[in-house]
């Protein structure tokens, strides 16, 4: 028998990655942090409802009103022009609820004081923290006003209190945002899809950042550009532990650990 593979790039390297990762360590104390991650995180059950949110999630990708988008970064993946519906919004660009989930799972076990979001969409994510955790403050830039109103609409049906959206370019934006922090902080990027602008923004934040920092990166796959900032970063000496998900990256900057990265099956 011929096993016959599509022709995508993507799609072979999801293979590798699903042959490479873990699903589980060993359980000696080297181990322990990861585990604690896999059984808090990745395997755990969901800290809260987000019925509300999915139910938005599902009626928006049906919304045929029309935005007219001013994109900062690199595009999207769909190759949309700048006239764009509701829809292929939220089916090209949002954050799908399974990962939404995930991102909330986090969340809750690291407890942040602060989050910043760099690239809003139409604010499922900022959701998905929120609900995590009512007592930390989410700062998420968006680039297109549009798209930004959307967002908060999004965000005030669900009567969330603690986040406040900045419409601008990141790297306006970031400066300002990064005064206003109190630790422990959380970074979410999830925009521009550039690899030197995710090198660059790594670099605005880090002078900001302590061991308790976190950051999360949205998408590493999305282009090889990205790919390259990916294997730059977690190879940097501030970085003590790396989590590869596939679509996601995780940094940790703590201190007191030893340097390890590892590729875990989501």
């Amino acid at each position: 028998m011929t096993l016959i593979f599509p022709d995508n790039p993507v799609f072979l390297k999801y293979i590798w990655y699903y042959l490479t990762s873990k699903r589980h360590f060993s359980n000696n104390f080297r181990y322990q942090f990861i585990n604690d991650f896999i059984t808090n995180v990745v395997r755990s059950k969901d800290p809260v409802n987000y019925d509300r949110i999915e139910k938005n999630y599902k009626d928006l990708r049906y919304d045929t009103r029309i935005l007219n988008i001013r994109d900062l970064g690199a595009g999207y993946v769909s190759g949309e022009g700048q006239i764009r519906q509701v829809k292929q919004l939220v089916r090209h660009s949002s954050i799908s609820p399974e990962y939404g989930r995930l991102l909330s799972r986090f969340v809750h076990f690291i407890k942040p004081f602060t989050i910043i979001e760099l690239g809003t969409g139409a604010g499922f994510s900022t959701m998905y923290m929120s609900l995590a955790s009512d007592k930390c403050r989410i700062y998420t830039i968006e680039g297109c006003p549009e798209i930004a109103d959307l967002a908060g609409r999004n965000i005030e049906s669900l009567g969330l209190k603690n986040t406040e959206i900045i419409t601008g370019s990141f790297k306006d934006s970031l400066p300002e945002v990064l005064q206003k922090i109190q630790h422990p902080l959380l970074i979410f990027i999830d925009g521009d899809h550039r690899g030197e602008s995710l090198m660059g923004y790594f670099e605005t934040i880090l002078p900001f950042t302590t061991g308790n920092t976190v950051f999360v990166l949205d998408d590493i796959r999305w282009s090889r550009s990205m790919e390259k900032s990916w294997e730059k970063i977690i190879k940097r000496k501030e970085v003590s532990v790396s989590i590869d998900l596939f679509r996601i990256g995780i940094l940790f900057l703590k201190k007191n650990i030893n340097k390890h990265h590892y590729v875990i099956r989501f």
